[in-house]
């Protein structure tokens, strides 16, 4: 049968004598089911930041892969290119000139990628942050005050 301490009840776990011990003091009342599912919400929106992170990740290294090959096949041709017929410098340098703007284009479209993916993450961290600390103050205003005669966890 359990043995009960106020409304701490005591099942044998190292926990829960603690949470007895605790209890005996009006100051360290608290309420340790809502600081146990305030931590499995911070692990949810890890889980969910994690998952972001890796699609963005994934995402962001094909395109990168894309990139490159495409630079490097627009290059080769160049390079190819001016060695079969030499023309004008003008005209090479032209062309060269434009395969290195759709390269630079092409690594700007993967920063302002990764710039919203990282957006997105710290989005679903400051919303997880703004939650755990309003369910902080709500513990505090719920916590009891020094010289109650108040025993037990907070509701």
């Amino acid at each position: 049968m359990a043995k009960t301490n106020g409304n701490v009840t005591d099942v044998g776990g190292a926990a829960n004598a603690f949470a007895k011990m605790m209890g005996e003091w009006p100051l360290f009342a608290f309420n340790y089911e809502a600081m146990m599912d305030s931590q499995r919400r911070n692990w949810a929106a890890l889980v969910e930041a994690n998952k972001l992170w890796n699609e963005s990740a994934q995402t962001l290294a094909t395109r990168q892969m894309e990139l490159t090959r495409q630079a490097m096949q627009d290059f080769a041709e160049l390079f190819e290119e001016t060695l079969r017929k030499p023309g004008a410098f003008e005209d090479q340098i032209g062309k060269s000139a434009a395969c290195t703007r759709h390269a630079l284009e092409g690594i700007c479209d993967l920063a302002d990628h990764a710039t919203k993916s990282n957006a997105e993450v710290m989005k679903l961290f400051n919303k997880r942050m703004s939650e755990t600390l309003d369910d902080a103050r709500a513990y505090a205003k719920r916590a009891p005050h020094a010289g109650s005669t108040h025993v037990g966890a907070a509701d």
